[in-house]
C-alpha cells in the first residue's frame, strides 16, 4: 500500500500545529501566573520576569501554529516549512543541552526532548517522503 505523500504532508502540518498550539497555551497560562511546569523542558520558573518571557515564547508559538496550518492547507507548495521546523526544534535541543542541563535534567525534559526527536523525524521523513514519490512521476 502506497500512502500519497500529500497525505503524509498535511499530517505533520497538522500534528506541528496542533502541538504548538497545546504548548502555546500551555506557556500563556504561565504568563498568566498559574504554576503550571513548562511542557517542553518541565521546568517550573516563577516571577515577573520569567512570567513575561513566557509570553512573550507564547506569541512566537502561536505564530508556530498558525504558520504549519498555513502549511497544511497548501501542503506541496509549502512543505519547505517542515525541514526550516526541524533545523528549530534541532537547534532547540542542542542548545537546550548545552546551556541549560544543570537545571533541566528531568524525567519531563528527556521526555521533551524525545517529542522533538519524534517531530524532526516525522517532518523530515514526511517532506523527503514527498520529494522521493513526486519525482517517480
Amino acid at each position: 500500500m502506497k500512502i500519497k505523500p500529500i497525505t503524509l504532508l498535511k499530517l505533520s502540518f497538522l500534528i506541528g500545529a496542533i502541538a504548538d498550539a497545546i504548548v502555546g497555551i500551555n506557556w500563556t497560562l504561565i504568563s498568566l501566573g498559574y504554576p503550571y511546569a513548562n511542557l517542553i523542558s518541565a521546568y517550573q520558573g516563577s516571577g515577573i520576569a520569567y512570567e513575561f518571557a513566557m509570553y512573550i515564547s507564547s506569541i512566537f508559538m502561536f505564530s508556530w501554529t498558525v504558520i504549519l496550518f498555513w502549511g497544511y492547507l497548501k501542503p506541496e507548495e509549502r512543505k519547505g516549512l517542515l525541514l526550516i521546523a526541524s533545523m528549530i526544534l534541532l537547534f532547540s535541543i542542542v542548545l537546550e543541552l548545552i546551556l541549560f542541563y544543570k537545571i533541566l535534567i528531568s524525567k519531563g525534559f528527556i521526555i521533551g526532548i524525545i517529542f522533538r526527536i519524534l517531530l524532526i523525524g516525522k517532518f523530515s521523513f514526511s517532506y523527503f517522503y514527498s520529494k522521493y514519490r513526486n519525482q517517480e512521476k
